[in-house]
């Protein structure tokens, strides 16, 4: 029953019921218990109902239950209160009169059968991958090119998957991990991670890719290294897609074995999370830190392309974290380097509506630029930024948005699709340029070039006049 479980939670619970052999069955189970009728503001009163937190409001009568709604708000109007209705008719009356849920038979019934469905479904995702790991002996998980949280997370979890059908892994990831928070979640969780440029992947039986929909650029020189790709997990939908900067890699979804593709989940954390639930593993302590981390920093702390599932991941997750080590990760020391590039974007910054533009010019750390765009779109009457800088012969752009009517991903392939390639979500994206014959020319003509090169391209997608800067 439900006090049960409140009660196996460590809650206060109060019972209220007309039923004096009920009552008294009840007491003896160990609950605090209340003899009289919800319909009754005294017996509310004597409940304790100014007090609570959250009421239930369950008896069969809905005539009762409505009253009894009423009766609650008019004593606590803070309270959170959950009603069950019988008939269906009547859910917006309850609402009307107060109640934050309302329950009715047909819609548990529903949601039961909907939730035995996907864990149906989950479970044989996670038989079908366990039968494909058995027959390997090693295997190296790549996560997408300077791997973020949850692409660290997810490929750390799927890590100890393997270890159950006693399959040795190596995380192998590409580019840096170059931003404070993802050192500090690697450092922090002691999370073992290996260049890709420095192991042979021919060594591996078999290559997982985590956290993205292509592979990443450094598989190219391996021959035959596609019939190795045995997994691929990913939640980006392909309009996101998070392109090889060469931009012709083939997607680990069409050439793996395994496949569990969820463009309707916030993060591959997510994922991996319902497998290791279904597992019933007692999941190790970093593990789950790194993937509750993972999945807030995918879903912006639960406001962009959030799912159900990413909430029940993270509810699954948050007992079983680290919170001390979050903290420390959340707000990890901040380089030097960072530090410039970041008063770089404040010094060159011009905005034009509500546009902001910043060339931070030639930096190493290019994980810098979403910092700075993350900082810059704070400014008020700011709602898009545009951060570029050129890093290693490349000229590389991150976006920002908080304005609802842009997809700031779209934008960016629109305008630099076909000369580089460019992704990502409708609130955050990046593209990359390669600089060609300058890209070993570090001088102010060149970011004079880029910086007009970038602004025209935007400027007409967006439809801004130029003659507007």
């Amino acid at each position: 029953m439900v006090a049960d479980a409140l009660r196996d939670r460590g809650e206060e619970v109060v019972i209220v019921d007309c039923n004096e052999d009920r009552a008294e069955v009840l007491r003896e189970q160990g609950f605090d218990v209340i003899i009289g009728d919800i319909t009754e503001k005294e017996v509310l009163l004597k409940a304790g109902i100014e007090r609570a937190v959250m009421v239930y409001v369950l008896t069969p009568d809905d005539d009762a239950n409505a009253e009894a709604i009423r009766l609650i708000r008019e004593i606590n109007e803070d309270t959170y209160v959950i009603a069950r209705v019988t008939d269906e008719e009547r859910v917006e009356e309850f609402k009307e009169l107060g109640a934050d849920e309302v329950l009715s038979p047909n819609q548990l019934l529903v949601e039961k059968l909907l939730h035995n469905i996907d864990n149906v479904r989950n479970r044989r995702k996670v038989h079908e991958l366990l039968t494909k790991l058995e027959d390997v002996e090693t295997l190296a998980i790549i996560p997408h090119n300077n791997p973020d949280p949850d692409s660290i997370a997810s490929a750390v979890a799927l890590q100890e998957i393997a270890s159950i059908v006693d399959v040795q892994s190596d995380v192998v990831y590409g580019g840096e991990i170059g931003h404070q928070e993802n050192k500090a979640l690697v450092n922090l969780l002691d999370i073992e991670m290996k260049r890709i440029s420095r192991v042979d992947l021919d060594e591996y039986d078999a290559i997982a890719v985590v956290d993205t929909p292509v592979l990443p650029r450094e598989l190219a020189e391996y021959d035959g290294i596609e019939d190795r790709i045995l997994v691929a997990v990913d939640h980006h939908d392909s309009s996101d897609g998070m392109m090889d900067m060469n931009g012709t890699s083939k997607s680990a979804l069409e050439l793996a074995d395994f496949v569990d593709h969820r463009p309707e989940v916030g993060a591959a954390s997510t994922i991996l999370t319902q497998y290791l639930k279904i597992l019933d593993r007692n999941v190790d302590r970093r593990i789950a830190t790194a993937l509750l981390y993972g999945i807030r920093t995918d879903t912006l702390n639960f406001t962009r392309n959030v799912s159900p599932e990413d909430l029940k991941a993270a509810a699954y997750l948050y007992p079983r974290a680290d919170h001390e080590a979050l903290a420390k990760i959340e707000s990890p020391d901040i380089s030097p380097e960072t530090l410039d590039v970041l008063g770089e974007a404040i010094r060159n910054r011009t905005v034009i509506r509500s546009y902001l533009f910043s060339n931070v010019g030639f930096v190493k750390n290019e994980d810098a630029l979403p910092q700075a765009a993350d900082y810059l779109l704070n400014l008020e009457g700011v709602h898009t930024v545009i951060v570029f800088g050129v890093v290693n012969g490349k000229v590389k752009i991150s976006a920002r948005t908080d304005d609802i009517r842009l997809n700031i991903g779209e934008i960016m392939k629109e305008a630099f699709g076909d000369v580089g390639s460019a992704g990502g979500h409708s609130k955050a994206a990046a593209a990359e340029i390669p600089l060609g014959i300058f890209q070993d020319v570090e001088s102010d003509m060149v970011l004079d070039l880029v910086e007009q090169a970038v602004r025209k391209r935007i400027f007409k997608v967006i439809g801004i006049e130029e003659e507007e800067d």
